[in-house]
């Protein structure tokens, strides 16, 4: 598990430094506080570490914001409430946020004017957007006072606002956060007719894109809208930086500092109405901006929500997929027997986990389910391939190499081996693969298990009972199935002598399964099995496998297991004893080499022999630390079940004469065995990555560098976590090179404890080691680097002389970079080398590409 965590660690790392992502976003009007917050983003950052390259498209009025999206010359654009109307004739476009909450649009009067009313406009001139459908609340507004619009003279908007001053006109269309401003600098009354207050309200500067976009790239969606949020919540929170950058850097309509102010001001109070979060889009208020447009006779037709409005998880369906489930009218399964508890029939009816499974996708696929029924897996798989049936509920990934398509996992399902009681506990499979094991035929887990495993000596049976039997004759070692399928036996068949023994690390996964030519089917089901809670899998696994025909309290079988408990714990504090005892005898060692090494001290060669071991003992002590910290967690673990298992029994928590309560009680000590088995092999695989660390090498090894840092970062990892020191991983070498393994781990750790403890010297609060790898055409490099302050110049040329060290009153002995030196040069013939850096330094290391490898 560890390795796949580093593993899936290292992609991430990898994926991050992959190119930016190119889009671009069209605005609606000329720079100002009004895109503050894309300004904002793009001004600190923050686009970039979300792995955007945005282009901020500024305004011309010849631009078709809609159309521009559509034809993806813009990515994403801003636009009006009026975006709805678009969207019901049929424009394939999606609303992302809605940075404003209410609309600022206003008309304004001058108190001169005398206009107090809304029933006043009549007879009057109003200037006003020629966009009859961006200023629909306006009309909304005059509409619902009832009066007589013809007597009204609407006048196109010249963006003047001397009309008003100079009385030209009597109405102005204005923003809330821009002419009254200007209207009280110029010290003259007017009057503000909102047509939110009048509850005419629409959302305002509303981010859109595409369908396609929203389809296509659910994440980066959902990343541009995250961040630009982010951008416009600093914005709003450092008003006075973000005025300073609008006023010098995006200032076209050469606003004061104190317009711009007054702009952000009103505008937060927009984005913030009413408590809602910033950008929500609900779809309540849509659906009233779609009433409005109704009644005002814009829209005649219905709207789409799910289409219309951005969601995350990108539940909706494209076109096509509806098309294709309409047409459909049916899906097919491929329905399995006999292999419960994942599938059977029974009664004409399909059960199992399977079976359960599909009715969590029935919420989401709205058409009848049809069984088609098969014997054995070779049928089930060939009745897919043959178009009999359309999915099939459980499949490998291993299906991908037949020109099957499979989803991503709604499951995945750890194989178990099960032996006779007399068995030992198997701690590691990989000591057992002498072995003969017998297995279902057919069983698609098997199948994977085997492509991973392929020493593996498997037979195989007809059925579970058959292979259980041929266990316990003694014809073989051990029978291999799912953890659930045999947790599932030992409920409901009679299993004799036997017991789970172990469990392999690997986990299958379990997905859907369909034809190449399915694709349409096959992308429906990747969006379901995403909505599939592993909560909902688990309890489902759970009905399975606590079902019970025992008939009679088998107070025999609890006896077993306590004792198998109690054994366990005697078995990990006598492993911690003989931990402390072989580190009793390391310490004798070290003081009898030590002296055995003073004593033959004559000449410096002596010297040199001395040091080094006085170095490699001082390693040693770090690496018993190791062990002792990786200790700790997995036997507090331990300590604490069997505590939890005590107190259950002492407290009387389950009463074992009623059936369900003893289930439960079962279940319950079925759980803290198997966390107890999962930190019993943590603790073995401990004490063998120690054993082997300390074996000498005796030949080189064509290994890839990245092989080599991770298994030096599982060394560290606990410790690196307990002192708080982030360790990044850039691992992209490819090639391999020709090494002493444990040496040259070794020399690594060396490197990175001397950068721990500049890291901890230092004090650093955001400590950082990070450790890259990557080729060129004839070397592979590593690059270690930290951000403790970097190496004094005066002493950066000195750092690999013999007994050069500045921690001598720390044990230092002056010689792990002088023999890191050494080896690198002398067994690989490579180079090392410092480099200051900014805020640290960094140690590179070359060695040459394994020619052998090369060759081949």
């Amino acid at each position: 598990m560890r390795y796949i965590l580093i593993l899936l660690l290292c992609i991430s790392l990898y994926a991050s430094q992959k190119p930016l992502e190119k889009i671009s976003l069209q605005l609606h009007w000329f720079e100002q506080f009004q895109f503050a917050g894309y300004l904002m983003a793009q001004e600190k950052g923050f686009y970039k570490e979300a792995g955007l390259d945005v282009e901020i498209k500024k305004y011309s009025a010849e631009i078709d914001a809609v159309e521009d999206v559509l034809s993806q010359r813009s990515t994403y654009a801003i636009g009006h409430s009026s975006l709805i109307w678009y969207r019901s004739k049929g424009k394939k476009i999606t609303l992302v946020s809605a940075i404003f909450q209410s609309s600022p649009m206003i008309l304004i009067a001058l108190k001169s004017s005398n206009i107090n009313n809304i029933k006043e406009f009549a007879n009057k001139k109003i200037m006003i957007t020629p966009n009859a459908l961006e200023s629909v609340p306006i009309y909304a507004m005059i509409k619902s006072a009832q009066v007589d619009e013809q007597s009204i003279e609407f006048v196109q908007h010249t963006l003047n606002l001397n009309e008003l001053i100079d009385k030209k006109i009597d109405l102005y269309t204005g923003y809330s956060s821009n002419e009254p401003f200007l209207l009280k600098e110029k010290k003259i009354d007017f009057e503000v007719f909102s047509p939110s207050s009048r509850g005419f309200d629409f959302y305002s500067d509303i981010l859109f894109t595409s369908e396609e976009e929203a389809y296509q790239n659910p994440e980066r969606v959902k990343s541009f809208r995250d961040v630009s949020i982010r951008g416009w919540e600093y914005a709003f929170n450092n008003i006075d930086e973000a005025v300073s950058i609008m006023y010098e850097k995006y200032n076209p309509l050469k606003k004061s500092k104190g317009a711009l102010k007054f702009e952000a001001q009103e505008l937060k109070k927009l984005a913030y109405m009413n408590g809602i979060a910033l950008g929500t889009i609900d779809k309540e208020n849509i659906r009233r901006a779609l009433d409005i447009y109704r009644l005002m006779g814009v829209v005649d037709s219905e709207v789409d929500m799910d289409r219309l409005i951005f969601d995350s998880e990108n539940k909706f369906y494209t076109q096509k997929e509806e098309e294709f489930l309409k047409e459909k009218k049916e899906l097919k399964i491929c329905a399995l027997s006999k292999l419960l508890p994942f599938s059977d029939i029974r009664e004409g009816l399909f059960i199992g986990i399977c079976s359960d499974v599909l009715d969590l996708t029935k919420e989401h696929i709205k058409i009848p389910y049809k069984e088609i029924y098969a014997s054995s897996w070779e049928e089930n798989l060939a009745n897919l391939k043959n178009k009999r049936c359309d999915i099939l509920p459980m499949a490998t990934q291993r299906l991908k190499k037949e020109n099957l398509l499979v989803a991503d996992p709604y499951y995945k399902e750890q194989p178990a081996v099960v032996t006779k009681k007399s068995q030992n506990y198997i701690v590691d499979i990989k000591n057992i693969s002498d072995k003969k094991f017998v297995a279902i035929r057919a069983n698609p887990f098997i199948i994977e298990l085997k492509i991973k495993y392929p020493m593996l000596n498997i037979s195989y049976v007809n059925s579970l009972q058959e292979g259980f039997e041929s266990v316990e004759s003694g014809e073989y070692y051990g029978y291999i199935d799912t953890l659930v399928a045999t947790a599932y036996a030992f409920k409901n068949i009679s299993n004799g002598n036997l017991k789970i023994a172990g469990l392999f690390d690997d986990r299958i996964g379990v997905g859907f399964g369909f034809r190449q030519e399915d694709k349409e089917l096959y992308e429906i089901f990747k969006k379901v099995s995403k909505e599939i809670k592993p909560s909902e899998v688990d309890k489902i696994i759970s009905k399975w496998i606590s079902v019970n025909y025992i008939k009679s309290i088998n107070f025999e079988y609890i006896k077993e297991i306590l004792f198998l408990l109690f054994s366990l714990t005697i078995f990990f504090f006598y492993r911690q004893h003989l931990l402390k005892k072989k580190n009793k005898e390391l310490e004798a060692l070290k003081d009898e080499l030590q002296q055995r090494v003073e004593e033959a001290v004559v000449d410096i060669q002596k010297k040199d022999t001395y040091m080094l071991h006085k170095s490699r003992q001082a390693q040693m002590g770090e690496m018993i630390s190791m062990v002792a910290h990786q200790w700790k967690q997995p036997l507090s673990s331990i300590s604490a079940l069997q505590i939890s298992v005590l107190m259950a029994l002492e407290l009387e928590e389950y009463d074992l004469s009623d059936e369900k309560q003893r289930d439960d009680f079962l279940l319950y000590l079925q759980e803290r065995l198997k966390k107890i088995g999962e930190q019993t092999q943590a603790l073995s695989m401990i004490i063998s990555d120690f054993s082997d660390f300390y074996k000498p090498n005796k030949l080189q090894e064509e290994v890839t560098l990245n092989d080599l840092v991770l298994k030096a970062y599982k060394f560290l990892e606990d410790n690196l976590k307990s002192e708080e020191i982030d360790l990044c991983l850039e691992l992209n070498s490819k090639k391999s090179v020709m090494v002493y393994k444990n040496e040259f781990i070794q020399l690594l750790l060396n490197i990175i404890n001397n950068a721990r403890d500049q890291l901890k010297q230092t004090n650093k609060q955001d400590a950082q080691i990070c450790i890259k790898s990557y080729d060129t055409d004839d070397v592979c490099v590593i690059e270690i680097s930290d951000n403790g302050g970097g190496v004094d110049e005066s002493i950066k040329d000195n750092i690999f002389d013999p007994y050069f060290s500045t921690k001598f009153d720390k044990n230092g002995t002056g010689l792990g970079l002088h023999m890191s030196r050494s080896i690198i040069e002398q067994h690989y013939g490579g180079k090392i080398y410092l480099q200051n850096i900014e805020n640290g330094a960094k140690f590179i290391i070359e060695l040459a590409i394994s020619k052998e490898r090369d060759e081949k």
